[in-house]
């Protein structure tokens, strides 16, 4: 398994191209924007897309599934079931919000393959976990991947449940901090601490270093605690 990062759009939505080396099989998670530079690099490497997962349904996740759907008419749209409703409209989806700014409105193609907590999305090679992780929207997901033994530690792509140093935004409609904050601790934080956690923005970090360092997660824990206590 090969892990390829692209930085799109303006809010540098971390695409990710994950590809089975043998077969050239891959799975694209979150495109968000710059569909052509997606698209470029899926031909210039002769690689064959089966699947596009989506983590959550925000406009800057899904900004060029329409046309990599067209590029690629047998790839597979896939997206947890609650967030499904999102794709193809812009309020829902709230890249309503980026048309204000002088932005674009993002309307996807509807999902081809509806997930839920559990599912597996495979390529040859790469067998990945679909994890319920709402909070951020109702239906975010991570996705999985226990290696084979003796290769690379476990990896995660965490869509924007889980940050380097941070968490996903709760003040949007849809949003909850409480369930966010429940389903990092019952869902992510009890997978192998050596997992390699690719998120939604910014650098890649590990779940050991967020359960010691994670200044978000500290703080409301603690508070949880606290108001536990009384």
């Amino acid at each position: 398994m090969v892990i390829h990062k692209l930085n799109v759009g303006p809010l540098e939505v971390c695409c990710y191209i994950v590809v089975d080396s043998a077969s050239s099989e891959t799975i694209v998670i979150d495109p968000g924007a710059d569909a052509e530079v997606i698209t470029a690099f899926i031909m210039e490497r002769r690689l064959i897309p089966r699947l596009v997962v989506i983590t959550h349904g925000h406009g800057d996740h899904i900004g060029a599934n329409a046309a990599l759907k067209k590029s690629f008419p047998d790839v597979q749209i896939c997206v947890h079931v609650e967030d499904q409703d999102m794709l193809p409209y812009p309020a829902k989806n709230l890249s309503i919000l980026a048309a204000f700014f002088g932005g674009t409105t993002v309307r996807s193609p509807l999902a081809d393959r509806i997930l839920k907590d559990g599912d597996v999305v495979s390529i040859k090679g790469c067998d990945f976990e679909i994890i319920h992780t709402p909070g951020h929207t109702h239906g975010g997901i991570c996705l999985f991947c226990k290696t084979r033994e003796g290769e690379l530690p476990p990896v995660l792509f965490s869509g924007d449940t889980l940050f380097k140093d941070g968490i996903g935004r709760t003040d949007f409609p849809g949003c909850s901090q409480e369930r966010l904050i429940q389903a990092i601790r019952e869902r992510l934080f009890v997978l192998d601490e050596k997992t390699v956690v690719y998120p939604g923005h910014g650098q890649s970090t590990t779940i050991a270093e967020e359960k010691r360092n994670n200044p978000f997660l500290k703080k409301l824990f603690l508070k949880n605690r606290i108001s536990n206590k009384e």
